[in-house]
């Protein structure tokens, strides 16, 4: 579990269904995910499959519930992707559009970013966003991750069942800039 000063990530639970659903459920929030929105039973599959990833040796995903603390509301996901190879974490999060631009992307990436260098150990932490997606970029600026790349055509997108090739860019950070 991971705490800042209005969060709480924990792992997910099997009553999550409802902000899975949420999220996954929403165009407008998978807007810029590659994959598309989620019925229930899709939902479903990837809740079971985000808690079964706690159970793995070594833990390779940990995506976690989001919830304020003040009155215990799930607001969005979290995670935190290990590449143990290259001693790099990749984070990323998605929020209900109803909590978008009240700072609480800026918190969980900075908790992301410290967790990962401090308990996880890692050399580096990347991000991974739309070129569109202006309010993410943003975010990873401000907890001080560098641009690195702008990948042209490098992210297949499934909508709709048509497959899209889109750009992306990829944020960084190593421990020894922090």
């Amino acid at each position: 579990m991971i705490e800042t000063e209005r969060l709480i990530m924990r792992p997910f639970h099997e009553d999550d269904l409802d902000i899975i659903m949420g999220l996954y459920s929403s165009e407008e929030i998978m807007r810029y995910m590659p994959n598309d929105v989620m019925n229930v039973e899709g939902a479903q599959k990837h809740l079971n499959n985000v808690i079964r990833d706690w159970e793995e040796k070594p833990q390779l995903n940990f995506e976690m519930a989001v919830i304020l603390k003040c009155n215990q509301k799930k607001i969005g996901r979290s995670r935190i992707h290990l590449d143990y190879e290259n001693d790099t974490a990749m984070i990323g999060w998605l929020l209900l559009k109803k909590d978008w631009g009240k700072g609480y992307a800026t918190e969980m990436t900075r908790a992301l970013i410290d967790y990962s260098f401090d308990v996880l150990n890692v050399h580096r932490v990347c991000a991974l966003c739309h070129p569109e997606n202006i309010g993410s970029w943003r975010v990873l600026e401000k907890c001080n991750m560098r641009r690195e790349a702008h990948f042209i055509q490098k992210c297949k997108y499934i909508k709709d069942g048509n497959t899209i090739w889109e750009d992306e860019l990829e944020y960084a950070m190593l421990e020894s800039e922090r």
